[in-house]
């Protein structure tokens, strides 16, 4: 397992353009991209999904006085200390070999944490850009432990029901990972939206049961992310059901987590 301090040279180049600012895309391949091209072009393709030239865009429109909160979230701990720590977490629930590679970046409006493959291996991302604090790293680092195990163990989910039951086992897997943390830490909510998530749990179900079936994937986003349509369902709420899934299974059969930690998931999975 390796730990990819990207940021590092996304700093250099920052500071590079600050120094002369001259062509911003030239000084960003320099410095960025080509000491990480493998890892930067798999994170274009895989996760972000746009065309080339809206990635040369947002380079030459970034500033670096635009980056000073994130310089203070990495300053906050050493990151690859915290991602060895948790791997090792993760390894102790449920074992993987070999280890993802982490790889901490700094992009454009990425995701917090995603899965990608560098080089034919699948791999953890963590897009620092809009992180305000280091709080929940390890749990978004185990979260996508989760969905590399997913990812190289079973065929991708397909229906809505199954990318659910991914979310939800994610969820589960990191709260097992870290029982000490709240559990909105694991859903990445507020308090509150757990809450109202609990009241309306019911009536969530009356209108996301009959879709659990269908394989658009533009729906599925909409009802597990929240994607638009929220005078239907509350953002999030396709995590929030799927984790009262992964939940109610293991509460079922308690016990087999820890002594069947692989299988857990592939029965869940086609549950």
């Amino acid at each position: 397992m390796a730990v990819h301090l990207l940021y590092q040279d996304f700093f250099r180049f920052l500071e590079a353009l600050s120094r002369a600012p001259a062509d911003p895309w030239t000084v960003y391949e320099e410095h960025y991209l080509r000491p990480h091209r493998a890892a930067l072009e798999a994170w274009w393709e895989q996760v972000i999904g746009l065309p080339q030239e809206t990635w040369t865009d947002r380079v030459c429109q970034a500033r670096p006085q635009d980056y000073g909160l994130l310089q203070m979230v990495v300053e906050e701990g050493d990151l690859e200390e915290v991602a060895r720590n948790t791997l090792t977490r993760c390894q102790a629930v449920l074992p993987l070999s070999p280890e993802p590679d982490s790889y901490f970046l700094v992009g454009f409006y990425s995701p917090d944490a995603f899965t990608f493959r560098v080089e034919e291996e699948w791999a953890i991302g963590v897009g620092l850009e809009r992180l305000r604090s280091q709080k929940l790293i390890p749990v978004l680092l185990a979260h996508e432990y989760l969905h590399c195990f997913r990812k190289r163990c079973l065929p991708p989910a397909r229906t809505l029901g199954e990318r659910m039951v991914e979310e939800g086992f994610a969820v589960a897997f990191s709260a097992r990972v870290f029982p000490d943390r709240p559990r909105h830490d694991h859903l990445l909510m507020r308090p509150g939206q757990v809450a109202v998530m609990r009241d309306y749990e019911e009536r969530l179900w009356s209108v996301i049961r009959p879709l659990l079936e269908i394989e658009d994937e533009q729906v599925a986003a909409r009802i597990i992310y929240g994607q638009a349509e929220r005078d239907r369902w509350p953002s999030r709420s396709g995590v929030y059901l799927g984790w009262r899934m992964a939940e109610e299974f293991l509460e079922r059969e308690p016990g087999r987590w820890e002594a069947e930690a692989g299988a857990v998931f592939l029965a869940l999975a086609s549950d």
